[in-house]
């Protein structure tokens, strides 16, 4: 692909090369067929014409009636504009020569829908040919584009020539060109060469943009092929190609070729520019009122195919639309230059281009300036130079893709090699086995912290105690950061003290800015729940990846955190933090980026800072996954400003629970005579477990290794309640869970089940709810929170004591 891309720009500077050594000799010869036209004999001022409107005349009427009104030609400008009436003009021709003179005379417009000409000899006969799109080609008397007329006039012989014209609402002209034989001959030869230039140009760019699409994958090639192909097509049938090449036989689609390639081609020039302009972006008021023009132009071609009535309205509702698109176009320029945006100067000049011909092309079908060589094909101009500068700035593109596209590729190899180097997949594998022995250090630490015979034993506690939810935190950091990579990231929503949480963010950050002789201030208000419904993990990862970053960036001054507590009913709360630094702000490049993960940028950062570069990547995932939002700023003066807001339940029945919990439950005298099954198969949580109910008087704790144990005990024995493990040998927690619900077990189908698992996705929690299970713990176990939950599950009231 690579080796692909880079060829394009040269395919596309050779073509250009090309287009432009080709139009300066279609402009010759167009210059040419300019001069050849200026020897041909106009007999405008020769001829009348009866403005007939609606009224149908046959060819006796008006040679027959003398009452109705001709009126010299020269009075009307050769364009009227808009028009389905009905027209008939009357000349003239003499032949004062004593030799036989063939002449052609070209009338009305290519695409007019009739145009008869009827010649009253000296002895009354009349001889009649016919033209226009609306009969077959092959019954034209002259079998060419345009409207001609071959006349013959024999030595000092006079004609009274009368000519019927009606269109069907396209603008109407009266041009009355008579040309020798030789002179028509050597015209449509020049002017074959030039169409063939034009419209060559035209259909190569098509196919070639067409080609840049399959290869590039970017929208605006397609979109601008098509508006190439279709604004060809649409002044191939204004020239009467498509009528003699397309649809010779006339009919529904030849009258409507003209309208329907005008619409089209809109359609995509629209698109192509919103896409081109990025208008979704960089004006959405622009973008939103494209697509109303799309929907005018869908509704104007629906009108043309399915409203016969609307027909002769359809070519004024196409010209006003096409002006609505152009002055469109214009507004987006004159937007993105108000804004900064930077917009190829060949696109800005290729769009003057096409407005100004297509300016005069519109103008001069509203009748609002004089027919002339230059208006009649200032359309052709205009595009003509629009697609050779927009094809210059089609080839900037994709020079700006193929750049884009290399320095993507270094970005992410840059990127895999980085991440390669702070993950592994065993990572996921040995979580287990970690917290296994983790959950034995600080169960063991806990009920070493309640023997105080040693002066310092407490604090070595602590220190193991801390030590250890350190490590938790670093493995889940990371373990986290790989489901992230992988989007399996969840929510872990459970019920937790707020205040308390927060104090602990306090005390893990204030030391570190002590420590840099920063004014630290956490401000907590009064008006916080006391227990709210979240991902408590989630929220502390956050606070602390958010005042990591502004204690680390700031050398002097503060860090201030503020919090502002919105209830929405009793049941919701929104929580905003507003977290400002006076450190040394972010660059406006860095600022775009600030949310991704191991850019280049910050593998440059982290040799002056520490890191991995990876706390705002992971802080926005959590607050997207928390449907929150987060704003970072620079400040006028000096640091940022952080911006948070996240939404939460408030769980109010946990209020009395979490303070009853102020005491400490290992000091408890037991939980009453309670029968008590732990089904677990590691031995070091089984110790944990017995150390966390040693001090409980009157508690009976049976062991069962797996689940095939535990029912065979419940069928001897009755308990109060089953801490439950899941996996396990034999039988796991799943279907052990189940068989109990199920009322397959020999035991008591309700007694409560608390699930003790290291796996808190919510598949599993989902899954053990399902099954029946009453509550859910996750490793390493603490203690107060597991006498909460007996309290709270057991059939029978048993407190604390």
């Amino acid at each position: 692909m690579c080796y692909r891309t880079k060829l394009l720009p040269s395919a596309v500077i050779i073509v250009l090369q090309a287009l432009l050594c080709i139009f300066p000799i279609a402009l010759n010869a167009q210059a040419q067929q300019e001069s050849k036209i200026s020897n041909s004999t106009s007999i405008r001022s020769k001829a009348s014409i009866l403005l007939a409107g609606q009224k149908e005349y046959d060819f006796d009427e008006i040679r027959n009636n003398p009452n109705l009104s001709f009126v010299p030609l020269s009075n009307l400008e050769e364009n009227v504009g808009f028009s389905n009436n009905h027209y008939w003009l009357t000349f003239s021709l003499e032949n004062p020569s004593s030799k036989a003179i063939e002449y052609f005379l070209e009338t009305a417009r290519p695409i007019t829908d009739v145009v008869d000409l009827y010649l009253v000899q000296e002895n009354g006969s009349v001889n009649y040919e016919q033209s226009g799109d609306k009969i077959p080609f092959v019954e034209k008397s002259v079998q060419h584009r345009k409207s001609i007329f071959d006349i013959k006039l024999a030595p000092h012989q006079k004609v009274e020539a009368y000519i019927h014209i009606k269109s069907d609402g396209e603008v109407v002209m009266f041009p009355l060109e008579l040309y020798q034989k030789d002179q028509f001959i050597n015209l449509t030869y020049k002017e074959q060469i030039f169409y063939g230039f034009f419209y060559g140009i035209l259909i190569l760019a098509c196919i070639i943009y067409l080609f840049f699409f399959f290869a590039l994958k970017d929208s605006a090639f397609i979109y601008y092929g098509l508006y190439v192909l279709f604004i060809a097509l649409m002044q191939f049938s204004l020239d009467g190609f498509f009528h003699q090449y397309f649809t010779p036989q006339a009919g529904w689609l030849s009258d409507r070729a003209v309208l329907l390639t005008a619409f089209i081609s809109l359609f995509f020039f629209g698109i192509y520019g919103d896409k081109f302009l990025n208008l979704k972006k960089n004006s959405p008021f622009l973008h939103v009122s494209r697509k109303f023009l799309s929907v005018a132009i869908i509704l104007g071609t629906f009108l043309l195919a399915a409203v016969p009535s609307w027909f002769q309205y359809c070519y004024p509702m196409a010209n006003g639309i096409g002006i609505l698109v152009l002055v469109h176009m214009i507004a987006s320029l004159v937007v993105m230059k108000v804004k900064g945006v930077k917009v190829d100067p060949y696109f800005v000049i290729g769009i003057s281009f096409l407005v100004f011909g297509f300016v005069v092309f519109i103008l001069n079908n509203f009748n609002t300036i004089e027919n002339s060589f230059f208006t009649d094909n200032g359309a052709k101009f205009g595009i003509g130079f629009e697609i050779i500068f927009l094809s210059i700035s089609m080839s900037n593109r994709i020079r700006s893709l193929r750049m884009e596209n290399e320095h993507n590729q270094v970005l992410a190899l840059q990127r895999a090699e980085d991440m390669n180097e702070i993950k592994s997949s065993f990572l996921s594998n040995i979580s287990h086995e970690l917290r296994t022995p983790l959950n034995l250090i600080m169960g063991v630490a806990t009920s070493l912290q309640q023997n105080k015979e040693e002066e310092d034993l407490e604090e070595k506690c602590k220190l193991i105690l801390s030590s250890s939810k350190n490590l938790l935190g670093y493995i889940e950091d990371i373990l986290d950061f790989t489901v992230i990579e992988k989007g399996n990231q969840e929510l872990k929503e459970v019920s937790f003290d707020l205040p308390s949480t927060l104090e602990k963010v306090i005390k893990i950050q204030q030391p570190k800015a002590e420590a840099k002789n920063l004014d630290f201030k956490f401000e907590i208000p009064q008006s916080l729940p006391n227990r709210i419904v979240g991902d408590k993990g989630k929220l502390v990862q956050i606070l602390n990846h958010l005042l990591d970053n502004a204690i680390k960036f700031t050398n002097s001054g503060s860090v201030v955190v503020k919090i502002h507590a919105k209830r929405k009913g009793k049941e919701a709360v929104h929580l905003d933090f507003e977290i400002k630094d006076t450190g040394i702000g972010i660059s406006k490049e860095k600022m775009s980026t600030i949310f991704e993960s191991f850019t280049k940028k910050s593998f440059m950062d982290k040799r002056e800072f520490s890191g991995l570069g990876l706390g705002l990547y992971i802080v926005k995932t959590y607050v997207d996954l928390q449907e929150g939002t987060i704003e970072i700023k620079n400040n006028a003066q000096q640091g940022i400003t952080c911006h948070l807001s996240l939404g939460f339940e408030v769980d109010e029945d946990h209020v009395e629970l979490s303070q009853n919990l102020q005491m400490d439950p290992m000091k408890s005298t037991g939980l009453g005579a309670n029968r008590i099954l732990l089904v677990e198969d590691n031995k070091m949580n089984q110790t944990v477990v017995k150390l966390l109910f040693k001090k409980c008087e009157n508690v009976s704790l049976t062991i069962a290794n797996h689940g095939k144990e535990a029912l065979e005990i419940m069928e001897k024995q009755s308990f109060d309640l089953v801490l439950m493990d899941l996996q396990m040998p034999e039988m796991d927690g799943f279907e052990t869970t189940s068989m109990i619900r199920s009322g397959r077990a020999n035991c008591d189908a309700q007694i409560p089940i608390i699930v003790l698992t290291a796996d808190n996705t919510s598949d599993t929690r989902k899954e053990i709810f399902r099954l029946g299970a009453n509550d859910l713990i996750t490793k390493p176990v603490n203690g107060a929170l597991l006498f909460s939950k007996i309290n709270k599950n057991f059939p029978i009231s048993v407190k604390v004591a």
